[in-house]
């Protein structure tokens, strides 16, 4: 086994991406009470070389949204390189509910605790922050809203496809307009009277809004 601080040898790096990958695809088709042992097998490791590499199966889920988080992350980039000003995040929340492990990720209450809310909040909201703020400049989102209010209805989503359950029928689009266009600027928009939640609240911590980066409100 490699020491600690040690990289792993290359066939033990090869049966942790087994792993993590048939963990995936397995979370995604059946859920989280999916057992270890058919990971395993999917994986084709045995089980000792599962707990090697994972000590619990809390271990082993956690990883697998971590990697998710970076599959979000991927996909938050390319919208923002791809797309006009203002027009990154309704792509980034389209592409990320038809990839399978964003689309697992967002439906996850796990998401949003330990370690892996700490993921997002390192590695993706700043470039949601970059959307936002985007947005909100050319227009597209009215100007008394502000990042916590977006990340609120960010988690809303897994309900919305707790509901809708179809991501190739394409129902949850509706959804996600709405949630869009109720950020929008309009003459019937009533006045948001009481204060947001806070960011530092959202992301668990006690840090103030300056030190979470640029566009972070």
């Amino acid at each position: 086994m490699a020491g600690p601080g040690r990289p792993l040898r290359r066939d033990a790096e090869r049966n942790r991406e087994r792993i993590l990958r048939a963990a995936r695809d397995l979370f995604v088709e059946q859920g989280l009470s999916v057992g270890v042992d058919e990971i395993a097998r999917r994986a084709g490791v045995g089980m000792g070389t599962l707990y090697r590499r994972f000590p619990n199966k809390d271990a082993l889920v956690e990883e697998t949204l971590v990697t998710a988080v970076a599959r979000v992350r991927e996909l938050a980039v390319a919208a923002l390189e791809s797309q006009p000003t203002g027009q990154a995040l309704r792509e980034f929340l389209v592409t990320g509910l038809r990839d399978d492990a964003c689309r697992w990720a967002f439906v996850s209450r796990r998401l949003w605790t330990g370690r892996t809310r700490a993921a997002v909040f390192d590695d993706v909201v700043p470039l949601i922050a970059t959307m936002f703020d985007d947005a909100q400049h050319v227009g597209l989102v009215r100007a008394d809203v502000v990042l916590a209010d977006l990340i609120v209805l960010l988690r809303a989503l897994r309900v919305i496809l707790e509901l809708t359950d179809a991501p190739a029928g394409g129902t949850w689009r509706r959804y996600v307009d709405l949630m869009l266009d109720a950020l929008r600027p309009s003459e019937h928009n009533s006045r948001l009277d009481d204060p947001p939640i806070s960011i530092a609240v959202l992301a668990g911590t006690a840090v103030t809004v300056a030190e979470l980066g640029h566009g972070v409100r």
